[in-house]
């Protein structure tokens, strides 16, 4: 018989361990949540910013047109297509300002710093608080199979017992899966606007600690020209067009002289039709 098939876990553990691990987690999330707010800095928009602002606006009616423009006539498409796509004249061809570097905005760094001290004190002492007083046993076992034994000294911190199953895990990798996985949990109480994600704010902190400047900001002339060329090649389609032929079928009246144009007054409907 396989050892973790005989391992059983005290239901005190789940009572005094895993369940208040999560309340502790998800307190000191909102916490956390709450003084961001308090300590972040009012944005101020700048004339380029709220450039920025139109030219994404403008390309979000472009791809609305692009991607909607079946229900339009062909002539209403064109005349829009051409308000967009025009040499010279056409609204994603006018000159935009150059991508602005978000590191040159100091209080865009202030508030990355904040962001940062924010989270790393709170994690740095619920990883000492779990490491002191829930360390040296398991608390849990994972309800799907890890692929590889690679995880296990991952999510055994601090069991070193190398006959048992990777699936059970640790109290300190139970708080790294806590702080990772109930970004959806703050979602609900703290409404989708919350800006929890741990993942985003570790990437963050890694490029500040090696000196990268980060990731640029809009380029306006590269997706205008991107959107430009994507709207010159579609193929319109008006999906109205052939609705009386495909609604009628076959009681659908001739043109006498094989054009479009019919008289729906020799339609045969109701008794008749029979």
């Amino acid at each position: 018989m396989a050892f973790d098939s005989l391992l059983v876990l005290d239901p005190a553990i789940r009572d005094w361990v895993v369940l208040p691990m999560v309340l502790v987690v998800v307190l000191v999330g909102m916490g956390r949540h709450y003084v961001q707010t308090l300590i972040k800095t009012t944005p101020v928009l700048t004339e380029h910013d709220l450039t920025e602002i139109r030219c994404k606006q403008t390309l979000q009616q472009a791809a609305r047109l692009r991607t909607h423009g079946q229900y339009l006539q062909h002539s209403a498409f064109q005349k829009r297509k051409t308000y967009f796509t025009k040499k010279k004249t056409g609204v994603l061809r006018e000159k935009c300002p150059p991508p602005s570097n978000p590191m040159s905005n100091p209080l865009a760094m202030v508030d990355m710093m904040k962001g940062n001290i924010t989270f790393m004190l709170p994690n740095f002492a619920m990883m000492g608080f779990v490491s002191s007083f829930f360390s040296g046993f398991v608390v849990l076992k994972v309800p799907f199979p890890m692929p590889s034994t690679r995880f296990k000294l991952m999510l055994q911190r601090g069991v070193d017992l190398q006959s048992l199953d990777v699936s059970y895990v640790s109290s300190l990798s139970w708080y790294f899966l806590l702080t990772f996985g109930l970004t959806g949990v703050y979602k609900l109480i703290l409404g989708d606007d919350v800006d929890l994600d741990d993942s985003k704010m570790m990437q963050k902190q890694k490029q500040m600690s090696m000196g990268m400047p980060g990731q640029p900001g809009f380029d306006a002339s590269a997706a205008y020209k991107m959107e430009r060329e994507i709207l010159g090649i579609v193929n319109h389609e008006w999906i109205a067009e052939k609705a009386e032929r495909e609604l009628l079928g076959e009681r659908y009246p001739e043109g006498n002289d094989g054009s479009d144009n019919v008289d729906f007054s020799t339609l045969k409907i109701g008794a008749e039709d029979n």
